[in-house]
């Protein structure tokens, strides 16, 4: 009976081995399934967060780089509207791009004159993103519409201002 006894706890002692055994395993499947998930979301966010190019990028074919296009290139305004007391102002921003839509740098940029408007150039000589400001004022109220231009072309693209 003693064999029997010994045989028996023998067989439970290696029963629970082996469902340690099991229940090691399934933890250490756990921990690597846990592992790659958060890897996974550490490659998503890096990859969202970053500007990745994977390709080149196309290009209109006979315009190098740096030359301004002028469909590409926009300006705008904020605010639209502004008191016509001379000393409430309008800033027009322009951004002139090439054909892969960068910033060309070191281009002047006039906007159209009108003797009812007092214009600052705050910055007319475009920076590296293509970027140039105006600062507009008016003691007239009136609605103006305002363009710039660049080696003697103007931009298609026009803003409306609002001074009342």
């Amino acid at each position: 009976m003693e064999n029997n006894l010994i045989i028996s706890r023998e067989a439970k002692d290696l029963e629970e081995l082996r469902e340690k055994k099991k229940s090691k395993k399934g933890l250490v499947l756990a921990i690597i399934i846990l592992l790659i998930l958060l890897f996974s979301l550490w490659v998503g966010v890096f990859f969202i967060g970053q500007r990745t190019v994977f390709w080149g990028r196309a290009f209109t074919p006979g315009t190098g780089a740096g030359e301004v296009v002028l469909d590409n290139s926009y300006l705008f305004a904020s605010p639209l509207s502004a008191q016509a007391n001379g000393k409430e102002k309008i800033r027009v921003t322009v951004f002139l791009l090439d054909s892969q839509g960068r910033g060309v740098p070191g281009k002047v940029v006039f906007l159209g004159q009108n003797e009812k408007l007092k214009v600052d150039s705050v910055q007319a000589v475009s920076d590296n993103l293509g970027r140039t400001l105006f600062d507009i004022s008016s003691v007239a109220a009136a609605d103006y519409l305002i363009e710039a231009s660049v080696d003697n072309q103007i931009l298609p693209q026009r803003v409306k201002l609002n001074f009342k």
